[in-house]
Parts: C-alpha cells; sequence; structure tokens
C-alpha cells in the first residue's frame, strides 16, 4: 500500500461543510487521512482542505465572503421550467431501461456556472498540494452533440478519469480498480479508466461539480467532461492504495436521482451502494443516512414555485445567513465523524 488511511468525500448537492467538519475530526481522533478521494461536490471541499493549512483558517473561508458570493451566484436557466426539465425528469424516473438513448446533456441543465472557476475562487487557484494528496474524480464524454436522441446499443458513453496530485496518481493500478458485477456490464460506462494530471485543481473541481441535468459539463481542449456522479462512491481506488479506509456512509438515492443516474449511465446507483456493503467489509464508515433531515434549510435544495410552475433553489439571503448554514454543515460532519471514537 502506498498510503496509510484515505477518506472519501462522496459529494450530493451543496453540503461542503460536512466535508470539513469530517475532517477536522478525524484529525482530531488521531486518524489524518494521507490521501483525499473525492467526487462531486466533495471535490471542493478538498480544494478547501489543500488550501489551508489550520482547519481554523478552513472553516474561515467556509464562511467568507469570496465562497459566499461563488455558492449564490449561479443563476437557473430556462430548463427551470417545469414543463421542461421538471416533465422531463418524471418521466425518467419509471424508465428501467439502462441508458437507451444518448441523453442531451450538453445543453439540458438547470444551473449556468463558470468553466473557469479562477475568477471566482481565487484563493483556491493553486496547485495540487504535494503534503495532503488528492485524486478526484471525473468524466470524460466519449460522444458530442450531433449523436444526442441516438439508440445506444451496446455504446459506452463515459469513461472514468481520475485527476490530481502527480504523485498519488502515479501509484495507481488502473487493473487492479475497476468496478466489477452486472450493475455495469451494460452500463454506458467504458471499463477502461483515464488518468488526466495536467488538469488544474480548479479544472478537477469543476469538472467533478458537473451534474447530469443539474449542472453543465465542461468543454476543455476540445473535449467534454461530465462529473464524478460516475463514481460517487470509489472504494476500489481506495483500498488500492491505502491499508485503511474511511467514508460516508450516504443515504440512497431518491427516485429522481435513481432514474436520471440510469438513464444517463446506465446503472442503478442504488444497486452500487448495495454491491459497495456486500463487497467490501473492512471500510470504516461514516453514516450521514440522515444528513437531509439533520441539516434542513442548511444547503441549497431544490423546490417547486407552483404558482410560477417552475423549479427554484434555496439560497441563503444573506452572508449571515450562509455562516450558520455552513456552521451548521460543519459541526454535523463534525459530530458524525467523533462517532468513530465508539467503533
Amino acid at each position: 500500500m502506498n498510503y496509510q488511511r484515505a477518506v472519501l468525500f462522496s459529494g450530493g448537492g451543496t453540503r461542503f461543510g460536512l466535508y470539513l467538519g469530517m475532517y477536522a475530526a478525524l484529525e482530531e481522533l488521531g486518524l489524518k487521512p494521507d490521501l483525499l478521494i473525492a467526487s462531486c461536490g466533495g471535490s471542493l471541499a478538498a480544494a478547501i482542505i489543500q488550501a489551508f493549512a489550520r482547519d481554523a483558517e478552513r472553516k474561515s473561508y467556509l464562511q467568507s465572503e469570496e465562497f459566499y458570493r461563488f455558492f449564490c451566484g449561479h443563476q437557473l436557466t430556462e430548463q427551470r421550467h417545469l414543463g421542461k426539465l421538471g416533465w422531463y425528469v418524471l418521466k425518467k424516473q419509471w424508465e428501467k431501461r439502462s441508458a437507451p438513448y444518448l441523453e442531451d446533456v450538453f445543453d439540458r441543465y438547470l444551473v449556468k456556472m463558470n468553466h473557469d472557476l479562477s475568477p471566482l475562487l481565487p484563493t483556491l487557484n493553486r496547485p495540487f498540494s504535494e503534503e495532503i494528496p488528492s485524486i478526484i474524480i471525473g468524466s470524460k464524454m466519449l460522444f458530442d452533440r450531433s449523436a444526442v436522441g441516438e439508440r445506444r446499443g451496446e455504446r459506452k458513453l463515459y469513461q472514468k478519469i481520475l485527476m490530481g496530485n502527480t504523485i498519488a496518481l502515479s501509484n495507481v493500478n488502473l487493473d487492479s480498480i475497476q468496478i466489477q458485477g452486472v450493475n455495469y456490464d451494460k452500463s454506458a460506462v467504458a471499463p477502461t479508466i483515464a488518468i488526466n494530471s495536467t488538469v488544474t485543481l480548479l479544472e478537477a473541481v469543476r469538472i467533478s461539480m458537473s451534474d447530469m441535468f443539474y449542472i453543465e459539463p465542461v468543454q476543455r481542449k476540445g473535449e467534454y467532461y461530465a462529473g464524478g456522479a460516475i463514481d460517487l462512491v470509489p472504494v476500489e481506488l481506495a483500498q488500492s492504495l491505502a491499508a485503511e479506509v474511511i467514508c460516508e456512509r450516504k443515504q440512497p438515492y431518491k427516485l429522481q436521482e435513481e432514474g436520471l443516474v440510469r438513464a444517463v449511465l446506465g446503472f442503478s446507483g442504488n444497486q452500487r451502494l448495495r454491491d459497495i456493503d456486500q463487497q467490501f467489509q473492512k471500510i470504516r464508515w461514516i453514516d450521514t443516512r440522515d444528513a437531509a433531515e439533520q441539516l434542513a434549510g442548511n444547503y441549497c435544495k431544490k423546490g417547486i414555485d407552483w404558482r410560477r410552475f417552475e423549479i427554484t433553489l434555496s439560497l441563503p439571503t444573506d452572508l449571515d445567513e450562509f455562516a450558520a448554514a455552513m456552521e451548521a454543515q460543519w459541526n454535523y460532519g463534525y459530530r458524525k465523524t467523533m462517532e468513530l471514537r465508539m467503533t
């Protein structure tokens, strides 16, 4: 093994503060990881951890004006109208086939986000840390706009891509981290995995945060990249690199989420979680399955304005409200992680 301990930040909406609280508790427990592996929104938490040396500085940035403006600065697209994306999602949640068509993830998304995050998050615009090695999960799209709407057949549409610290990436054995099982055999995910060590930290964060029908994919050097949803819990990668793995035990995918993963990527997200439980017995779990209930009102949540017949996002009204929400997230992640003392 190349590392003693790896921790996985799996993302799931805008719960950035949760992961910073988790990391602070791990340090306090003497379980500080020497490798971070992050997907989706967890990649932004990993970037904050790499940018600052102490937990107090990380929490301060989490509650800063810069981060608040980034959090609240994104606009909803015309897809917010229920007759567009809302109706589309409703149909997809009942579709049981595995990605039968090439879905339009190029132009059908809810949130417009800049491809270049460096002007929005200048404090985080730095190289991958050598002191806190990180690997960030994303995906490369293997088709272009002209193919949208075609029948997929057996075609593979997305390839998992690993980005991050060059030394950490050099330790990856691609043959040992394949996801096994019938859940992936007929999916739209390519069996081969790519490594890209040329992507910058903020580029990797932006790629990983892309989310099907939610945040638009990224175009980079003539190719399109989608998000970390291709593998939110990359335990195969973590166990191939580290002697000990600490991971968030996430709540199951909701009906709509499960439908979209199946429609785009062609596998069952919930079956993936069940397979992990059955196949990997040595993981140390941080149970966050009650996060949505415990953190209600403390992260961005989609809703519906029936009068306007459109999707809405709940955002804090000022910096104080935002800082309080981040504090609640941080405290929740810290408290849940401290429960590892009992295991």
